[in-house]
């Protein structure tokens, strides 16, 4: 029987280590829903969000993934921030013939093993991530590094990118650490000093994220590590940085899919930094920036097909190969993988004295326009069989 509206079914970790980010994540999908929604909805319909908190816990996005197809009977499914995370919604969606766009950071989910027809990946991967802000710094900071590295998905997919490329480049890597995910100890980051600065690296790279990355950043700044190496965040968010002494965050680096500065220089940028500034009266996120685009390329490809019930390969065809900026310079769709190639940025916090006011806290230092080889090939990635698509498969 037809319904009413279209639903749009959203699960991530609300709360807990990654909710500030996911709840900018929340923000930027419902942006896109209510854009859509202004310009006349799917098929006539209007749509709504029904949303799930995973808590960054595999288990809660198992369930959450299962109730959102089996109880709520969604039509398609966005979401996903944490590494650890992304392959169980991924599963159940490909269990249910449904859709999902993932929005958070992931190396599996765009293999030939875990990748289906129906999935979508709007984030940079790690390796992406990697070939941007670690070429930069190996590049323009230095060749000795030490690594921090959370101990999960996401940290062991960061440092196997930066081993490669190092290899590459002649980096030199004379440590890691592996920290547990999320951090339980307070000494679980100081324990490892002695080592790092026993090594005399040029260069500490922390691949870590949230309430983690705020513990790092502040046990750096108290044991002086910062005037003896330059220290790198692997990838940061506003709601993080923003959160540092704007005297501890001084001359460190992050990286990121999006910085709100982007507006500009950038007509998309501009565009949705206004729209989400007026309606959330704050400075949007890389995340936000995420939902929004990945809301918005799902919607509107539901809207061209012009079909009800929802026929997820015709929106497969729309998506395939298809050229996007919705927040930034332009984006494309790979078939092959149906992740997204997009550019990504190299950020420099600011001290007290240079900051214009309280989002202003970083300058972008680098811009690391995408190419095919900011990822990894159709072929490493199992897709040899699919490199013009899956639509037909």
């Amino acid at each position: 029987m037809a319904r009413d509206t279209i639903k749009l079914g959203f699960i991530s970790g609300l709360s807990g280590i990654y909710g500030w980010m996911a709840q900018d994540q929340l923000r930027g999908v419902t942006m896109a829903v209510d854009l859509v929604n202004k310009d006349g909805g799917v098929s006539g319909r209007m749509v709504e969000i029904i949303h799930k908190d995973d808590k960054s816990d595999p288990k809660l996005s198992t369930l959450g993934t299962k109730e959102l197809i089996e109880q709520a009977q969604v039509d398609l499914i966005i979401g996903g921030l944490s590494a650890g995370t992304q392959l169980f919604i991924n599963a159940e969606t490909k269990k249910a013939r449904k859709i999902f766009m993932s929005l958070g950071q992931s190396n599996e989910i765009t293999t030939a093993s875990h990748l289906g027809a129906l999935t979508f990946h709007e984030a940079l991967t790690p390796y992406m991530s990697i070939q941007g802000i670690g070429k930069w710094v190996f590049s323009n900071i230095g060749k000795k590094c030490y690594f921090m590295i959370a101990d999960y998905e996401w940290g062991w997919q960061a440092l196997e990118a930066y081993e490669k490329l190092a290899l590459r480049m002649g980096a030199d890597i004379v440590g890691v650490a592996k920290i547990p995910f999320p951090s339980k100890s307070p000494d679980d980051f100081t324990k490892h000093f002695p080592a790092v600065l026993k090594k005399k690296p040029e260069v500490l790279i922390a691949a870590n994220y949230g309430l983690d990355q705020l513990k790092f950043i502040e046990d750096a700044n108290k044991a002086g590590l910062k005037r003896k190496m330059s220290i790198v965040n692997t990838l940061s968010e506003l709601q993080v940085v923003e959160r540092i002494k704007p005297e501890d965050a001084a001359g460190m680096y992050w990286g990121a899919n999006f910085y709100w500065g982007l507006a500009d220089s950038i007509p998309a940028a501009k565009e949705f930094v206004s729209s989400y500034r007026s309606r959330f009266r704050t400075m949007p996120s890389g995340y936000a920036a995420y939902g929004y685009s990945g809301g918005l390329e799902l919607l509107q490809a539901a809207q061209r097909t012009g079909k009800y019930p929802i026929d997820s390969l015709a929106i497969v065809l729309e998506l395939e190969s298809r050229t996007y900026a919705h927040y930034k310079n332009s984006q494309w769709w790979r078939p092959c993988d149906h992740q997204s190639l997009q550019d990504n940025y190299i950020l420099k916090l600011k001290g007290p004295e240079e900051r214009k006011n309280s989002h202003d806290v970083s300058e972008i230092v680098g811009v690391i326009s995408w190419d095919l080889d900011i990822e990894r090939s159709c072929q490493v990635l199992g897709h040899q069989e699919k490199q013009w698509g899956h639509a037909g498969n």
